[in-house]
């Protein structure tokens, strides 16, 4: 794709997600065939896209969710702090095309991770951490589908990202294993799924490792005060308007949405 046709993609999706469009694909010529496409497409819409960025979400850390994708490492996306909520949240359905959560471990950063050529080592990486929280992501493509066998598009597209829900902070997180920590999604009090941050690349610190080094290598620096979020543990959830969502993680707590 030409510098030129990556900037009218962006457009496009920047059109569609002001307008809460929900689209099949993208025009020929747009649609991105490779990652390096995807990601060419994604910095020109944070470009063109007006709004104060919240973080990054990391997308297919999940063994099960690569195997759907047909990827065989995450995809990433930035998301924006108009769509970031505080839980319990009730964000407004009219402005989402699809009801579709998923619980995630996300990490808010104190430090600015500036881009380099030298990779960031892990206790690097984890030094910067302020604090860890739990979280919804809030999936929401501007397309009529997830994309599933569109990996490099929905890359494209913010990872698919429609917004957030953060739960509230813990600053005391060395000593727990996050890892083995548990997460139990419940939707209107029934348990629908379960999971632990070993569902994700193995432990949420290597989802950090992976981004913070994907981005570095983009140019990107990851900012003091922008949150990380790293992947599913209890898979995508689809919802009904009204319904109740809350995934309890013991000692660092809940995070709670209804889309009202």
């Amino acid at each position: 794709m030409t510098p030129q046709q990556c900037e009218m993609a962006a457009g496009a999706l920047s059109a569609a997600r002001k307008d809460n469009i929900m689209m099949a694909g993208l025009d020929e010529g747009l649609t991105p065939a490779t990652m390096a496409e995807a990601y060419a497409i994604q910095d020109a819409f944070m470009r063109q896209w007006d709004a104060p960025a919240a973080g990054w979400k990391v997308a297919a850390t999940a063994e099960k969710i690569q195997q759907i994708y047909g990827v065989d490492e995450p995809f990433c996306g930035p998301f924006y702090a108009p769509t970031t909520f505080t839980s319990p949240a009730t964000p407004n359905a009219e402005t989402f095309g699809i009801f579709c959560i998923e619980s995630e471990f996300a990490f808010r950063f104190s430090a600015t991770l500036a881009a380099r050529e030298r990779a960031y080592g892990r206790e690097e990486i984890l030094e910067a951490v302020e604090a860890v929280m739990p979280a919804f992501e809030l999936i929401s493509p501007r397309f009529d589908s997830m994309l599933q066998d569109r990996a490099a598009l929905a890359a494209a597209d913010c990872a698919m990202n429609g917004g957030f829900v953060l739960g509230a902070p813990t600053a005391d997180w060395r000593g727990l294993d996050l890892a083995a920590h548990r997460v139990c999604l419940r939707i209107d009090g029934e348990v629908r799924a379960e999971g632990s941050g070993s569902d994700v690349l193995g432990h949420p610190f290597n989802v950090l490792d992976w981004l913070v080094n994907h981005l570095s290598r983009r140019g990107i620096d990851l900012n003091a005060g922008e949150v990380v979020s790293t992947g599913t543990c209890t898979g995508f959830i689809r919802l009904e308007q009204g319904q109740k969502a809350v995934a309890d993680y013991g000692v660092l707590g809940t995070v709670e949405v209804t889309f009202i």
